[in-house]
């Protein structure tokens, strides 16, 4: 009979530590996808981690490259573990998380001190790990500010939702960063009744009670610091989305309690005045019904990329209303360089006019039917947690299509809406020498900070995006991305037919 061998080492000695890695490197996918966790679980799967090691390497005996083998994963599972956590920037936050309910509470959601203090920190610690300008710590303005908003906190009685965002906001302001701030989505806005039909009208908004917007935007008005902003037109159109709602008026800090007056210019330069009291903002259900607005009849939207060809002006329009970098779009831009080709047409504007940006790689894919060879990026500083990554200029060799490759003119129509990666498009174009721009300047400057990671504050159901990069111009140019030829942007696309006709 075969004796039992009791000295044959168990085989939970050598399952234990390799689950321990896998569950080492697991929180940061499970993080990032689907569960917060505080930073420190790290630690705690890290030493657990750790410890298995150790344990296998004093109860195995031999097996020395099984265990080498074990072991150099554990250290690897524990460095990306540490990692991931304290300088990730996207950790904790819900920028990969598809479930996410981005709106808030209600506006007038009250909060006791304790849950605005801890959405103000809560704010203020991803600020000092992610955000470039945090790098070498808190800047003493910041610091002075957050000190306000403490103290304004606790002098406010009750403490709203809207509290709670034009405190955080306070501090993103100072920042001069526009893709830094908070994101006041709420849940069941009131509209001013009255927007639809100056709207038909034609109606331009140019202030309220009198007051411009330039005024609004001034130090001593109290929507001042209530929207982030590089550009002061884009700081107009930041206002302009909150103003027409009751909600927004609050948050900027205009009351309507005794009636606001909406200061409207007609289409023939007439100024036209329009009182609203309380009562006269509604629910989004019966705004559409007090307008005689049918949502069931309303025209469907074109996509957020789609082009047309104008065979006799031989000239081709591509409309890309958002940076999104999918299969829709590939197919669209290179359906339209095929017919391009096709009908032998000599000019191609992209119009950038209502895009707010996205993903950047638009851009890059776009430049691969245009005949150049490589073009020159930005330089950037990326901030992970402790470090801080430098990436110089570079210039990037151009993956071409050949068989549909464009040799005639480019024009990027623009406007202040052009924001953040739709500028980053028209900044290739421009310092790149490959077009024209037609238009406005762009809505934010190429030296700026930009990709964002987001937050959700747990009290007041608050979206805070934090940048995570600072970007500077190629060959160091500076200012913004101002157009070869400057008109108004509702006039770009005429401009740019005259340009096909010379």
């Amino acid at each position: 009979m075969k004796k039992n061998d009791t000295n044959k080492p168990s085989p939970i000695l050598w399952i234990i530590p390799l689950l321990l890695i896998i569950l080492t490197i697991g929180v940061i996918p499970i993080n990032l996808f689907f569960l917060h966790l505080p930073e420190w679980i790290s630690i705690v799967m890290s030493c657990s981690c750790l410890a298995s090691g150790v344990a296998m390497w004093l109860r195995l005996k031999g097996k020395y490259v099984g265990k080498t083998i074990l072991s150099l994963l554990g250290v690897i599972a524990i460095a990306l573990s540490l990692f991931g956590s304290y300088c990730n920037p996207y950790w904790n936050s819900v920028s990969f998380q598809s479930d996410v309910d981005f709106y808030c509470k209600s506006y007038d959601y009250e909060l006791t001190y304790k849950q605005a203090k801890d959405e103000l920190d809560y704010a203020m610690k991803y600020l000092k790990k992610i955000h470039p300008s945090f790098y070498e710590g808190i800047p003493p303005k910041i610091q002075k500010q957050y000190d306000a908003a403490v103290l304004n906190l606790e002098h406010t009685d009750p403490i709203t939702v809207n509290t709670v965002a034009q405190q955080i906001q306070g501090i993103c302001y100072l920042l001069g960063d526009s893709h830094t701030h908070v994101t006041v989505n709420y849940p069941d806005e009131r509209y001013m009744k009255h927007i639809y039909r100056h709207r038909e009208a034609g109606d331009i908004l140019k202030g309220l009670n009198g007051q411009t917007w330039e005024q609004m935007l001034e130090t001593d008005s109290p929507s001042f610091d209530k929207i982030s902003y590089e550009v002061k037109e884009y700081g107009i159109e930041m206002l302009l989305r909150y103003v027409n709602s009751l909600e927004g008026l609050s948050y900027l800090g205009i009351s309507v309690k005794d009636g606001i007056v909406y200061n409207y210019e007609t289409e023939n330069g007439e100024k036209s005045d329009q009182y609203a009291e309380e009562e006269d903002f509604l629910p989004y259900d019966e705004y559409m019904a007090y307008n005689g607005i049918e949502t069931n009849d309303s025209t469907e939207e074109s996509g957020f990329v789609y082009y047309e060809i104008n065979e006799e002006q031989k000239a081709a329009i591509l409309t890309l209303d958002s940076c999104i970098y999918n299969d829709e779009y590939k197919n669209t831009v290179h359906n339209m360089f095929k017919e391009i080709k096709e009908k032998e047409i000599k000019n191609i504007a992209v119009d950038l006019r209502n895009n707010g940006g996205g993903d950047s790689r638009v851009a890059n894919e776009f430049l691969k039917y245009i005949d150049v060879d490589s073009y020159k990026e930005w330089a950037y500083d990326w901030r992970l947690g402790y470090f801080m990554v430098n990436i110089p200029q570079k210039e990037i060799k151009n993956s071409k299509y050949e068989d549909l490759l464009f040799k005639g003119n480019l024009y990027l129509l623009t406007s202040v809406y052009t924001f953040s990666s739709a500028m980053n498009f028209a900044e290739y174009v421009k310092d790149n020498h490959l077009g024209t721009i037609i238009g406005a300047a762009s809505g934010n400057a190429p030296d700026s900070y930009g990709e964002i990671s987001a937050f959700k504050l747990k009290n007041s159901g608050l979206i805070m995006q934090i940048s995570t990069k600072k970007w500077y111009r190629t060959d160091n140019i500076t200012g913004l991305i101002e157009p070869d030829i400057l008109c108004d942007e509702q006039d770009a696309l005429d401009y740019f037919y005259r340009e096909c006709q010379k």
